[in-house]
């Protein structure tokens, strides 16, 4: 789960205007993965699904310039 928790903190620290529709999808695998593994009831995974549910709902893309 550490290592889950390492590798997904960039992409949960993205400003919400950064977080296209490939990110948010991707970030719900996650979450979806996190469901599913034996350790789902381990903190770091509660938290980390919490997390990726507080994405927003529309996914804009990324600004351009």
């Amino acid at each position: 789960m550490d290592g889950t928790a390492e590798a997904i903190r960039p992409v949960l620290d993205l400003p919400a205007t950064h977080r296209n529709n490939g990110i948010v999808v991707s970030a719900l695998r996650v979450r979806h993965a996190l469901m599913s593994t034996p350790a789902h009831t381990a903190v770091v995974a509660r938290d980390l699904r919490a997390e990726i549910e507080a994405f927003p709902a529309s996914r804009p893309a990324l600004p351009r310039g």
